[in-house]
This record gives C-alpha cells, structure tokens and sequence, in this order.
C-alpha cells in the first residue's frame, strides 16, 4: 500500500498550471473508436486512469501514443468487442466503449458493474437508454451483451441526468447517418466540449436546454483537438492556497465553468482575483460559514464538496454540506475527525462542521478519488505530520500530485 507523509502548518506559495480534464480525457480515448484514421488530442492529463482506459483501448485493436500530455490514437484496428472481465472492471469509465462498440460492431459485451466507495453506482441509465434505441439485452457470466439491428425509437429521454449516459449515447447515435433526439441530459463542461469534439468530427449535435438534437454521421474524423482544463483539479488547488493562509496563482484556471462555487468562496471571503485563464490567491484568516447542496450542473459540483469541508473548518461558525448525488460520500468525515474537525453527520445526506478549531495531524484513510485529495489539503493545512493511505486512488485524478504540490511549499512525500 502506497502512502503520503505530509508536515502542515506551512502556507502555499507559488504558482501551479491545471491540468486538462479527466473527466472529458476519459470519454475522448473511447471515442476513437468510431474516428477515421488517426488524431491527435493534447492537454491529456498523464493519471492513472488514463493509462488503463488507454490498455482498454489497446487490447480492443487500438493504438496510440502518449507522450507530454499529448495523445495520438488510430481505432482503424480495433477488432473485438467485449470488454467482459480484466482491465475493464478497474475502472467505471469503460462503461463507454459501450456505445462506440455497438455503433460500430452492432454488439458489445461489458462487465457488470461493481459499487465503489462513495456508493452504488449503477449503469441503468446507459442500458435502458440502449434498449429504448432498440438494442436487445441478455445476461451472461457476470456479463451485459448488447445487440442491435435497427432503431425502435429516434427520440429518448435519459433517466437521469447521467454525464456518463448522455455521453455514451451522444457518442453511440454520432456514427449514424440519421437524426435523434435525446432528453434529460446532463450539460456539465465536459459533455459540451466532448460534443464541441464530436461535432468537429462531422456530426452535428445542438443542445436547448438539456435536450440534445443530432445528426450523426458515418465518416467521422478528426485531426487535432485540445481538452478543457480540469475544474475539480483547479478547485482542489485553489482550496489547498485558502486553507493553508497562501498566496499564490493558478494558471490554465477554467473560471467560466466554475461559477457556482467560486461565488460561493466569494460569499465566505475568501479572497482572490481572476483575469481571463489566471487566479491570484491572496491570505485571507477569516472566512464565514456557507451551507451548500450538491447536483447536476450547474448545481454545486459533487466532485467539489469534500474539499468544502476544510473551508468550514477554518470558517468562524456552523457550515453545512448536503450530498444529493451518492449515498456514501460523506464518509471522508470520519477520517476528518481523526485530525479533530468537529462534525456532525445529521444523516447519510448531510453534515454540520463547526469551525474556527485546528487540525492535528494523524494517520488516515484516502476512501475515494475527492475525498483523497482532501485529506491531502487536511494534512497541509494541520500541526504536526499526518499519514494518507491509499495514495494509489488519488493518482487516479490528480496529475504528478507531490511534484505540483511540492513546487508551491508543500511538504509532501510518497511512500511505498
């Protein structure tokens, strides 16, 4: 088991560059598969669930190279479709070869999904989508095969506004000839610059409202695209320089697709400034109390809510957190407690942090992706050394995590 040993008490300083976004780098890669010929992609984040979704790809037929956040791939040769079993049931993001296979091969074979930390996290929303399109669905050895031979439906409405399901569909109907409608879908950055990329690959998708309309297109191909900047990752960053009492500037900072909690720090003062893709950070001791809810964008992000937590720790008063989107992520709590946050889980959904106490360092347990990189910031900003297990799962999301944090001051190191 890998850990982190961080000395707190010292504030940040510096200046650290975001990374591209995880979240749209995971679904680009699959997409691939319906491109072609080869493309290029850059701003790719070099994390660990990158390199599996990219094994993924290779052991479909796929080829690419990645190099300095830069990726190159050619889904000419990808030859099977069945993801059943291996790589694929290591990471959630798989679930979007779904879409691209069965476009392309007419059937596809996936795992069933497994829970994770912060909860269940089924895939009905992807399956009943298909089968409301007109695939056919059967069971097998711990497997969903999928087929489909002709559209029963060209207008669908999502069961819920999955970023995931709208992108595995979004993608599935992009390598059809033919229009669709699809409703109730999830708008948050990453699905509209994934269809900023898809629509430059000759489909054509406009958005009104959370209903998407396209007209897919069987010759997709791309040259040269970038991502978007990371906006959890850049949140995370610009907590660590609050909580800490640093100063300190983010580059590559996508500050219009974080208009929600930027206004909430505002409201708690914190204190810093933003010029077009840059943020300052200045010192700022006294921060108020917030109450937030988390939901779909652009509600307050769920990705966003654990490092929260540390804002009310140093805030003077009650805050509270409300988690809507999964049943177990709050459970980062505990482990917050250890380092003596006073808390209170009134139940699965909420807590009440009183701040204005200090945090002492101690030995702690990274739960999940977010509520790792928490505990990271808990550590820097508390007395005394503290111990993180589990450092594996934050390499999943955070790019070169001691690298970055050590250049602003942080005294952080990896342990096997």
């Amino acid at each position: 088991m890998e850990r982190f040993e961080v000395t707190g008490g010292a504030p940040l300083s510096g200046e650290i560059k975001i990374s591209g976004a995880k979240n749209e780098a995971l679904k680009v890669i699959p997409f691939a598969v319906l491109v072609k010929g080869a493309f290029v992609i850059k701003n790719i984040p070099d994390i660990a669930d990158i390199r599996t979704q990219l094994e993924i790809f290779k052991d479909l037929g796929g080829k690419y190279e990645f190099s300095g956040n830069i990726l190159h791939l050619d889904g000419a040769n990808v030859n099977k479709s069945n993801l059943g079993g291996g790589l694929a049931t290591k990471l959630r993001a798989s679930i979007v070869y779904a879409g691209v296979l069965l476009s392309r091969f007419k059937s596809v074979t996936i795992p069933f999904p497994g829970g994770c930390a912060i909860g269940r996290r089924p895939i009905d929303t992807h399956m009943q989508a298909f089968l409301d399109l007109g695939a056919k669905q059967i069971k097998e050895n711990d497997n969903y095969i999928l087929s489909f031979k002709n559209f029963k439906s060209k207008s669908i409405s999502l069961l819920e506004q999955s970023v995931t399901a709208t992108e595995n569909v979004l993608m599935f109907l992009s390598g059809f000839d033919d229009e669709f409608v699809v409703k109730n879908c999830a708008i948050e950055p990453e699905v509209d610059d994934l269809v900023r990329i898809i629509n430059n690959a000759g489909a054509k998708i406009k958005k009104n409202g959370r209903t998407f309309t396209i007209r897919g297109n069987c010759e997709l191909r791309l040259s040269e695209e970038e991502i978007i900047p990371d906006r959890i990752e850049a949140f995370s960053y610009l907590v660590a320089f609050i909580v800490t009492g640093g100063n300190g500037t983010i580059t590559n900072f996508p500050s219009r697709h974080m208009k929600h909690p930027l206004q909430v720090l505002k409201k708690c003062k914190a204190n810093f400034q933003i010029s077009q893709n840059k943020l300052e950070v200045f010192e700022n001791d006294f921060l108020d109390p917030f109450r937030i809810k988390t939901g779909p964008y652009p509600d307050f992000p769920t990705d966003m809510q654990s490092p929260m937590s540390l804002i009310a720790a140093k805030a003077q008063g009650k805050s509270q957190i409300k988690e809507t989107m999964f049943e177990n992520r709050l459970g980062y709590i505990t482990q917050l407690k250890k380092m003596g946050l006073q808390a209170r889980i009134k139940n699965r959904q909420t807590v009440e942090i009183v701040g204005g106490n200090k945090l002492k360092g101690a030995e702690i347990d990274s739960l999940d992706l977010r509520s790792g990189i928490t505990l990271i910031l808990a550590a820097m900003m508390a007395s005394g050394k503290s111990t993180i297990n589990n450092a594996q799962i934050i390499d999943r999301g955070y790019e070169n995590i001691v690298g970055k944090l050590t250049k602003i001051g942080a005294l952080i190191k990896r342990n096997d």
